[in-house]
């Protein structure tokens, strides 16, 4: 069968179909591009972006550090998130930079994703995540005017560093989903 009588089957077939069965195909379609890691907890959407179906948050698969190719201060968090609500990355207005308590849930000791870029330090995420990322992740908490705290994928321990800092720090933008 030539390419040309392919296509004009499929091209019969489209025309033959309902609104019901085009909405069932175009479904099946989209299951087919998600993946799920090996717990079935996390789902990659697809879209650059990776659903926990234990919290319900919806997390960036990369972190900004992958991202861009530049470690992040805290300032430079805060400004880089408003830029991407502003673009709406992967469709959505309402990233936010993640809290201590959001970021410990995806940290998961039994689990390597891979090892920081340069470094023999282990990131504890699921390998669903992208991988060679950041080890050290800015919440949106402050302690006081000059430091704020951020999770550490290696431990799973909260640090406390000044905003300024760049030395080896993303951030890993999250949304809820509703």
């Amino acid at each position: 069968m030539s390419i040309f009588n392919i296509s004009l089957f499929i091209l019969r077939l489209l025309a033959n179909l309902n609104t019901k069965s085009l909405l069932l195909l175009l479904t099946l379609k989209a299951q087919a591009n998600t993946t799920w890691s090996a717990d079935k907890r996390f789902k990659d959407s697809g879209d650059q972006t990776i659903l926990d179906t234990k919290t319900g948050l919806i997390w960036m698969k990369e972190d900004s550090y992958l991202q861009s190719g530049h470690w992040n201060n805290w300032f430079e968090s805060i400004k880089l998130i408003k830029q991407m609500n502003k673009k709406g990355f992967a469709n959505q207005y309402d990233w936010q930079i993640p809290t201590i308590k959001e970021l410990t849930t995806i940290y998961e000791s039994n689990k390597t994703n891979s090892k920081v870029l340069g470094s023999g330090m282990k990131i504890h995420i699921d390998p669903i995540f992208a991988t060679e990322g950041s080890g050290n992740l800015w919440s949106i908490e402050e302690n006081g005017y000059y430091n704020a705290f951020g999770i550490v994928l290696n431990t799973g321990k909260r640090f406390n560093s000044s905003k300024k800092s760049k030395f080896r720090k993303a951030f890993r933008a999250v949304r809820h989903s509703n």
